[in-house]
């Protein structure tokens, strides 16, 4: 029995590192310093792939992002911690989990802690669809309470995106 439990178990595990790996849009950001995620913001970051090594104990995540009117490609690694967070460097000390991951949108909370030290919570959907339903709506205004993030600092960010990657990415 004990040996069905954790076969059922590694197998939920791989499917849910499945579900996050693949092509990816940012539809919504949200923070409580709403200035990091403006547009130009050094946070609002239009991500387009997630992947993971064999077990997912690291995490690679590429994305643009819009500073000075230049857009920029980068791909971070982050590397999972002892509490099944990761952590990575960017514009800081990042530490972030996905909390929702279906074939449609991905979610990850986060906090970056910048050079000066102020710290921000940031939340992430990433999806195939250009648009949250009512629904999903409503659960990322959940969330954005219990992370303590003004449901007002969310920002609709697919279509602020870099030019350059909208056609050749």
């Amino acid at each position: 029995m004990v040996k069905f439990l954790l076969l059922a178990l590694a197998f939920g595990l791989a499917h849910a590192y499945d579900e996050l790996q693949g092509k990816w849009d940012t539809i919504v950001v949200a923070a409580n310093n709403v200035e990091k995620i403006e547009l130009g913001g050094n946070l609002r970051l239009y991500v387009r792939e997630v992947t993971c090594n064999n077990d997912c104990t690291e995490m690679y995540i590429t994305f643009y992002v819009n500073l000075n009117g230049q857009c920029s490609k980068t791909t971070v690694t982050g590397y999972k911690q002892a509490d099944g967070t990761y952590r990575t460097q960017y514009e800081g000390d990042n530490i972030f989990q996905p909390v929702y991951a279906t074939s449609k949108n991905l979610v990850f909370t986060g906090k970056n802690t910048d050079r000066a030290g102020k710290e921000t919570k940031l939340i992430f959907v990433l999806g195939k669809s250009k648009t949250l339903s009512q629904e999903e709506n409503e659960k990322l205004e959940a969330l954005t309470e219990k992370e303590d993030i003004p449901k007002e600092n969310i920002r609709d960010v697919l279509a602020t995106g870099c030019p350059a990657f909208q056609e050749s990415d």
